[in-house]
């Protein structure tokens, strides 16, 4: 069952605005920030933030849930309905320096929340309860170097790194760390990335 519902309307907001419903569409959540399609919602239970002492709105999680089911166990690509919303669950949400004043990011690594992509119109309510649908996406992978991996294989020619991170749901500040996180993975065809813009 859906606890408490969040929003933060810009990336430069610090906290989250409680509300009693959220509207949804493809677009992500109205009011909401803009991100990455694969990052439009995260969901967090709330044994989480009972685990590590924090309260609700703290891992800036757009949905708490209680625990009627472990939400992290699901596979990339399953399908929740939340009220008459669906979302796709796109990768567990990654411990990032934001979080380190309040948490161990290595401690809460695969429990940061799981982050979801809206697929429909639809309005979520505190209340509500979540369904397992028979839905399925295509899995998206984690590990970093394994989903650039997964992106390179599915595109023909070469990308220029800064496109590769957004579309894999990554900030621009990670093209420079893009040649050490698959440095040692002879399996990638890092020849499709490109580096420099030629003059």
């Amino acid at each position: 069952m859906i606890e408490k519902l969040f929003i933060k309307s810009s990336s430069q907001e610090t906290s989250m605005t409680v509300k009693e419903k959220l509207i949804i569409s493809s677009k992500g959540i109205h009011g909401h920030n803009d991100c990455h399609k694969w990052r439009q919602v995260l969901i967090l239970p709330r044994s989480v933030l009972e685990e590590f002492g924090l309260e609700p709105g703290q891992l800036k999680e757009n949905i708490l849930i209680d625990d009627d089911f472990d939400i992290h166990a699901l596979p990339s690509g399953s399908v929740i309905q939340a009220g008459s919303a669906k979302i796709r669950l796109t990768f567990h949400c990654e411990p990032c320096v934001k979080i380190k004043h309040l948490v161990s990011t290595r401690k809460i690594t695969f429990k940061r929340g799981y982050l979801g992509q809206c697929l429909n119109e639809g309005v979520i309510e505190c209340g509500d309860e979540i369904k397992i649908i028979d839905e399925r996406h295509e899995s998206i992978p984690y590990l970093l170097a394994d989903r650039i991996k997964w992106y390179l294989d599915g595109i023909e020619g070469k990308i220029m790194v800064s496109d590769l991170v957004l579309n894999i749901g990554l900030s621009k500040s990670y093209c420079r760390a893009i040649p050490n996180i698959i440095r040692n993975r002879d399996d990638i065809d890092k020849s499709k990335i490109i580096y420099k813009k030629n003059k």
